[in-house]
């Protein structure tokens, strides 16, 4: 197929430079090698990307960068998408992944996976557009893999890897990570046209390991953590909300409730099904009471994925409310995807007050497709006074309300004649 095959590696693919000299890679591999155990085989997944050397004739010499923000993005784009055991190996023109012991999937099933997904994402990326990917499960041999990796580095990386650190015998074992605790509040986000209140946004905030400062939203999990971490922390908040909104429903009318998922969440399947199973249950008054906003919003995510991961919000809720970045964001990109309000934080008043500039064109084309601009953090009368001028549908911040911590019925509301 290409030069990952198992009678090349030594020679093509694990002796590369970037791949035995980098310590964080030689620690993972002297890892990954005592989990291994009595293995004899491993089904790899050997990854090429295709059409590198017509993008290195065309970049010259910018090449050499290039080249690192590519296979940057494309390592990164893996490790998001593969077991917390699998091992990722940069190569020559691809990447070979190492399966780990508690991966579910089958090798087989892996590789068609990352496949399709890379491929999806190449095409929703401008720089990457004119790559392709060959993908193949490759069966290797445990001696001839490390034999290929041979060198003094990973020897001594594996030895400190069997040793451990002195004294871990005595010592506990640290706990499993997990986000802080958390309460959640009530934020208000005032309807221009009506005047009404009828829309807030759950907001979960806590102190940061229990003991630091206040956060909100994903800033309660620890980096570390990961996505799965992240996704069982959106499991729990919008069971509480969905709880906490059918409660107020029943004794009183009740209007929308926003409820902040990461987008990743929504979009690694491993993620994505057990998200899904805490609102399997939900009726159709709590369909339509919630809306989920989708916060974390990758830069160059490919126009299929934001379709697939708003997809699978609009089986969870009827509308959904997106967070972007108007400086960054590409519309085009939602054109097949069901979004009902795009959410954004507050720019400067500069950038608000100018005539055709990003946040005013964005509202424009927002309305022609008949689709809803909020403006988040207007928390003085000026910010919302300039946020008004470019005709959002919602506005939210200090300068409307503060948080509350019990959902009130829809009310109607003049924050700028409250404010006089």
């Amino acid at each position: 197929m290409y030069p990952l095959c198992l009678c090349q590696v030594r020679r093509k693919v694990l002796s590369s430079p970037p791949v035995v000299q980098a310590m964080s890679v030689l620690s993972s591999l002297a890892k990954y090698r005592h989990s291994l155990k009595s293995a004899t085989h491993l089904e790899t997944t050997q990854l090429q990307l295709i059409n590198l050397d017509l993008l290195k004739s065309r970049y010259q010499e910018r090449w050499p960068k290039v080249r690192s923000r590519i296979f940057d993005t494309c390592e990164q784009f893996i490790q998001k998408r593969m077991g917390p055991d699998d091992v990722v190996i940069r190569a020559n023109n691809g990447f070979v992944v190492l399966p780990g012991p508690s991966r579910k999937e089958t090798a087989e099933e892996f590789t068609a996976r990352i496949e399709l997904e890379m491929k999806a994402f190449f095409l929703g990326t401008d720089y990457l557009k004119e790559l392709s990917l060959e993908a193949e499960t490759v069966n290797l041999a445990v001696a001839e893999l490390f034999g290929a990796l041979e060198s003094k580095p990973l020897d001594e990386a594996a030895a400190a890897h069997e040793r451990g650190p002195a004294g871990t015998d005595d010592k506990p074992v640290p706990p499993p990570l997990t986000y802080s605790p958390f309460t959640l509040s009530f934020e208000p986000f005032w309807a221009t046209a009506s005047g009404y209140v009828a829309l807030h946004g759950a907001r979960p905030f806590g102190r940061m390991d229990g003991t630091g400062p206040v956060v909100r939203d994903h800033m309660l999990c620890p980096a570390d953590g990961g996505s799965a971490l992240r996704m069982e922390f959106d499991r729990e908040v919008v069971t509480r909300a969905a709880r906490y909104w059918n409660a107020v429903a029943a004794r009183q009318p009740a209007g929308a409730l926003a409820v902040p998922v990461h987008f990743e969440t929504l979009a690694a399947t491993k993620c994505r099904l057990p998200y899904m199973a805490c609102l399997k249950e939900a009726d159709e008054r709590t369909r339509g009471g919630l809306i989920l906003h989708i916060l974390g919003l990758p830069m160059d995510a490919p126009a299929g994925l934001i379709t697939e991961v708003c997809r699978v919000a609009g089986l969870l809720t009827r509308r959904i409310m997106v967070h972007i970045d108007p400086r960054t964001v590409r519309l085009d990109r939602f054109d097949d995807a069901r979004v009902s309000i795009f959410s954004m934080t507050l720019p400067s008043v500069a950038a608000l007050q100018c005539k055709n500039g990003l946040v005013s064109r964005l509202s424009e084309r927002l309305a022609l497709s008949n689709r809803m601009l909020a403006i988040e953090g207007c928390d003085r009368l000026g910010q919302l006074a300039a946020s008004l001028a470019v005709r959002p549908d919602y506005v939210s911040g200090l300068a409307v309300g503060h948080d509350v911590a019990e959902l009130p019925p829809p009310y109607r509301l003049n924050p700028i004649a409250n404010a006089s």
